[in-house]
């Protein structure tokens, strides 16, 4: 099999043509159904079925597909190593990552880079897809879920959750709030999806209590927001905004809510050492950030 081939492949299925393919890659149809013929030669099967209008997978090739794009993706992944070791340029790594991550931890991580760092792109996903995009082409996945064991990784940091309220709030000379205080109140938190949801839910549970929900948002920004116009209070785990007054929760055995952020990778990628490297830094920049009750050591 030649990768050129594979591409076209890919192309077909993407285009759903042999005609449009071709404008897309710039070879003469005939061409490209001859490779196409060859690469079905090669493999001892039929890829598509060709009854119809369209290009349709068949069963071998949708069995085939999934092995062509992971090909192809790791000889760009290749050049694009080379390339860059080649030009003596720096790696660059695509890190997936919630919006709050994104915003509160990754963003001032790499504000303190220079240029001879790694280039770093961010996407934004929830916790729970945040590992799935390693197969989409994330480089990095950081999550407050706990990696799968196929995935090499390490723990980042365990930042808490805070009860957010106005300046107004009786509590608001407090530093911190028992879970059955906060139990009592009216609470703006996030959905089930969200991790610090869960942890709030369980500690509610441990203490053999229950709470009144205001208002579940997808969005802490906007449960923050909510809290300052009044409805509530918060339970978030990213930093203060809108002049809101922070309390630590504690559990029914007087320790503080802590979510756990994960960073997980292939133990095969190329640019090994580039991700290493950011993952150890981002754990350090939490530790000073936040200070060093925040260091895992799951």
């Amino acid at each position: 099999m030649e990768l050129r081939v594979l591409r076209y492949f890919l192309t077909i299925v993407e285009t759903g043509s042999v005609t449009r393919a071709a404008e897309v890659v710039r070879v003469a149809q005939p061409s490209l159904s001859r490779q196409l013929r060859g690469l079905e030669g090669t493999l001892g099967m039929t890829l598509f079925d060709r009854g119809g209008k369209q290009m349709v997978l068949t069963a071998a090739g949708l069995r085939f597909l999934p092995l062509a794009r992971d090909l192809v993706a790791r000889a760009d992944a290749a050049e694009a190593a080379v390339g860059a070791l080649a030009a003596g340029r720096a790696m660059r790594i695509t890190v997936a990552a919630p919006p709050t991550t994104i915003t509160d931890v990754i963003a001032p991580f790499l504000a303190t880079w220079g240029p001879e760092d790694p280039l770093v792109t961010v996407q934004a996903e929830s916790p729970a897809r945040a590992y799935q995009a390693l197969a989409r082409g994330a480089d990095v996945a950081i999550s407050s879920s706990p990696p799968r064991r196929r995935f090499a990784g390490l723990p980042v940091a365990r930042l808490p959750l805070w009860a957010y309220v106005r300046a107004d709030h009786a509590w608001a000379d407090r530093d911190r709030v028992t879970i059955g205080e906060l139990a009592a109140e009216p609470l703006i938190v996030l959905t089930p999806a969200h991790g610090t949801r869960r942890i709030l839910d369980h500690a509610v549970q441990e203490a053999d209590a229950s709470y009144d929900i205001v208002l579940e948002c997808d969005t802490p920004h906007v449960a923050q927001a909510m809290t300052a116009s009044g409805h509530g209070i918060a339970v978030v785990s990213d930093d203060a905004r809108f002049d809101l007054h922070p309390l630590l929760i504690l559990d029914s055995e007087g320790e503080p809510l802590q979510i756990h952020l994960h960073a997980a990778w292939d133990s095969g990628h190329y640019a090994l050492h580039s991700i290493e490297t950011f993952a150890a830094g981002l754990s350090r920049f939490c530790v000073e950030r936040y200070g060093p009750q925040v260091a895992d050591r799951l």
